[in-house]
């Protein structure tokens, strides 16, 4: 009898040239024909993909989509070797018991003979748990030698800014670059500035980062916390599954071979401040949330750059975001006090002028709106549903004939209900209701201390659309709600 089969290939490292999918794909082509096999389809992952997590090996993913499939589309899967399939033995469990108990599929290794049965099972346990001690094992020896070629001054990983490395040498400094290193703890030691401001006139001056990014907060923070620009070598320094710095105790810093581009006085001067500045900002906490708290947030933007400013509880201050992150070279900074003056203050005038503000409203419908609400409900929850069956399908959960069925079910759904919504609205024209905007009870509204900060911000929305702060020029510019028109008319 013929089977059907699939070959699943995949390469973990450039180190695995004996590996390398030409030579897995023959070998499985050789095995298929000895055993009376026909490969229908090679799903193949990009070089250097792990084996350990199946939901980063998309190849993987749609091959056991595909055997879900109720056409019953493989007999089999044949691989070079069980690891191939799998290095995480709980991940090969469960999707090797999906495709032999409910897709009747087997998993075979064309290099890795087992009997059938029983012992064969457990023979093929044996040999994955051999496989996920291997991956954890070679991780800790790469992370050991890594560790020792750091202990002895050797570098294992790429330079700094102002630096150049080449493979095998030791790293060179890079005049230009290195140029701005000293600029950036110039500006820090010297005149004092803040890393924020640091960034933005590096930016302003067209300076870009090894990536050619701009620069922020973090990069700059980054630069004068780096031993490396006085001949130290640092590693083991931070845990990037848990994105934060490791104790000091785990810590590796040791004399390295490279020039230093940074005098020990000068970084010593610079560690001094950024100590101060941690104790002072609370390292290691996250901010207070500067986008909530108060009825002008969300409201008021930068004239340079057009980002909201973000309102600063604890010191009542709004303050551009992208400013604070180096991104925008203006300080459009302004107090909470000055804030709501400039908004009264637009107020006051729209209310001592003539003009007259109109609300453009739309009429409803001539049926009952309860009804057409609960019928556009029912649509809204069925769009809703249509995305979630063909997430399903994309991440293996559904098969294509299971999505195809999910699909047309919904849609019928949706059509049923489209006609009647067709039936239910008959629409009026629409019209415009004029009214006098109380821009004085607007104002007797926000100077009232027992006012809610909701109720606040639902009243200025209601006017404005935002407002514009230029520090420089000290102008404060408040932009009118669409819903708001300017024409003059009789009330």
């Amino acid at each position: 009898m013929i089977k059907t089969a699939c070959a699943y290939v995949r390469v973990s490292t450039d180190k695995q040239e004996e590996l390398s999918p030409d030579s897995q794909i023959r070998e499985i082509k050789e095995y298929a024909a000895r055993n009376n096999m026909l490969i229908s389809k090679i799903y193949v992952e990009e070089h250097g993909i792990s084996g350990k997590n199946a939901s980063k090996r998309p190849a993987f993913q749609e091959m056991i989509a595909t055997c879900k499939e109720k056409s019953h589309p493989y007999d089999v899967v044949l691989v070079w070797k069980f690891s191939r399939f799998a290095r995480n033995i709980d991940e090969s469990t469960y999707y090797k018991s999906i495709l032999r108990k409910k897709c009747n599929v087997d998993v075979q290794s064309v290099s890795e003979p087992i009997i059938e049965g029983m012992y064969g099972r457990l023979i093929e346990m044996v040999i994955e748990w051999s496989d996920e001690f291997y991956l954890y094992n070679l991780s800790g020896e790469v992370h050991r030698g890594m560790t020792e070629n750091a202990l002895r001054g050797g570098y294992n990983s790429n330079a700094p800014l102002g630096y150049i490395k080449k493979k095998g040498c030791i790293p060179e400094i890079d005049p230009p670059k290195a140029d701005i290193v000293k600029y950036i703890y110039d500006m820090y030691t010297k005149d004092d500035m803040a890393m924020a401001d640091i960034a933005a006139k590096l930016n302003a001056l067209g300076y870009r980062s090894n990536r050619g990014s701009k620069f922020e907060l973090k990069t700059v923070a980054y630069i004068l916390d780096n031993p490396f620009y006085i001949g130290k070598i640092r590693w083991n320094y931070y845990d990037r599954n848990n994105h934060q710095r490791k104790n000091e105790d785990e810590v590796i810093i040791v004399d390295g071979k490279h020039e230093p581009i940074i005098t020990d006085e000068q970084w010593g001067l610079a560690q001094a401040k950024r100590c101060k500045a941690r104790k002072h900002g609370g390292f290691g906490r996250k901010r207070t949330s500067v986008t909530a708290g108060h009825w002008l947030s969300g409201m008021i933007a930068c004239s340079e750059c057009g980002s909201n400013l973000g309102y600063h509880r604890d010191v009542h201050f709004f303050n551009c975001w992208k400013h604070a992150k180096g991104v925008c070279r203006s300080t459009s900074s302004i107090t909470e006090t000055k804030a709501i003056q400039e908004v009264l203050s637009a107020l006051q005038s729209l209310a001592a002028s003539d003009f007259y503000y109109i609300y453009s409203e739309q009429a409803g419908t001539e049926t009952d709106d309860l009804e057409v609400k609960r019928t556009q409900s029912e649509l809204d929850s069925l769009s809703v549903k249509l995305k979630r069956v063909k997430e399903a399908y994309r991440n293996g959960v559904d098969t294509l004939d299971e999505y195809r069925e999910n699909k047309q079910l919904i849609m019928a759904r949706q059509n049923e209900l489209e006609a009647k919504l067709a039936t239910l609205e008959t629409p009026i024209a629409p019209k415009q209701n004029r009214k006098k905007v109380d821009f004085g009870e607007i104002i007797r509204l926000i100077q009232d201390e027992s006012v809610t900060t909701e109720q606040k911000a639902t009243a200025i929305r209601k006017i404005f659309d935002h407002f514009e702060w230029n520090r420089e020029k000290q102008q404060f510019t408040a932009f009118l709600s669409d819903d708001i028109m300017s024409t003059q008319c009789s009330s």
